[in-house]
């Protein structure tokens, strides 16, 4: 749902006879309506809509239909602020959830591209403390992640054993819970 396209483009590196071979991804930059969502979900457990960064609309009709929200923060002011923003359009879609008799969005609030040593994370840490918000996982900075972007793949297919695959393990796993 981010006209960037990069899942399309993560998608469109894979070589045959990847491990991912059945994922797929659809190129959708507008909001979908719902009845859309569920005819590009079907035959599917499990639909991930890779939001644009800028919030609104697209982000806010995205939050309508899901069951959670990833909401990743880099440590650093500027993704702080955005992250407290993301959280007014979640509000205003739980808002018309509401309307139509679904409980608000589960949020995952992920700190993401972290620096196991850098203060900056410490105070992301704490700064969602302060506003009473759950980090659920934090994921760092590995070059796992930008090597299996380049061939299409997942960090869980390149090296699943590594540190970036089971930082991700733990992520589903609070997703999913």
């Amino acid at each position: 749902m981010d006209a960037q396209g990069s899942s399309f483009d993560w998608q469109m590196a894979r070589r045959e006879g990847s491990r991912l071979d059945g994922l797929c991804a659809v190129k959708a930059d507008r909001p979908l309506p719902p009845l859309r969502l569920a005819e590009i979900s079907r035959g599917y457990d499990v639909l991930v809509l890779d939001g644009p960064p800028k919030l609104g609309d697209v982000t806010r009709a995205a939050a309508i239909c899901a069951d959670v929200v990833v909401i990743p923060v880099q440590a650093g002011s500027f993704d702080l602020w955005s992250a407290f923003d993301a959280e007014k359009v979640l509000d205003s879609a739980d808002e018309l959830r509401a309307q139509i008799g679904r409980a608000p969005v589960r949020r995952a609030r992920v700190l993401n591209r972290a620096h196991p040593r850098a203060r900056m994370t410490q105070q992301a840490l704490d700064a969602f403390a302060a506003e009473k918000r759950t980090i659920v996982a934090t994921v760092h900075q590995r070059i796992a992640f930008a090597e299996a972007a380049t061939v299409g793949e997942s960090v869980l297919t390149l090296e699943p054993r590594g540190p970036a695959a089971t930082e991700i393990r733990a992520l589903y796993r609070k997703i999913a819970a």
